[in-house]
């Protein structure tokens, strides 16, 4: 039986994704306080949609901070909930419209190109480089690197 090895340290791109965690769920949370603010300076109710709303968002507060535990602990699991976010993150790249005024073509080309090809492709990158290489599969504990 092989010796248990040290764990290895956590990677860059861990410590991107916990960043970009942290944000979305301050993002979230403005967003949540202020409606709430919202509907009790103006309204001065509340209905069931926006009980619907309010609790979504807080389900997307526990995952941001679930994700952040995970990570931080080395669960295995929290490697597939950050693949999870890079993926989502990657499908909202693709999908958001885009709204920039271009010049000429040549300008809106390379928007496009930048938005459905190289983005993407260096999401894949971090992708990788979070749930696959050798530096994350030693750090979650299922690998040897």
């Amino acid at each position: 039986m092989e010796p248990a090895r040290p764990p290895g340290k956590r990677p860059l791109s861990a410590w991107l994704l916990m960043l970009v965690l942290v944000v979305i769920m301050l993002a979230i949370a403005f967003g949540a306080v202020s409606t709430v603010w919202y509907l009790i300076a103006f309204r001065g109710w509340m209905n069931v949609r926006f009980l619907f709303d309010l609790a979504i968002r807080l389900a997307m507060i526990g995952c941001c901070v679930g994700g952040l535990v995970g990570i931080a602990r080395r669960r295995g699991w929290a490697r597939w909930l950050g693949l999870a976010a890079i993926a989502a993150l990657t499908v909202m790249i693709i999908l958001m419209p885009d709204t920039a005024q271009y010049d000429n073509d040549a300008q809106r080309s390379g928007g496009a190109f930048g938005r459905l090809i190289l983005g993407p492709l260096l999401m894949a990158l971090w992708g990788y480089r979070f749930g696959f290489s050798a530096k994350a599969r030693s750090y979650f504990g299922n690998g040897h690197a």
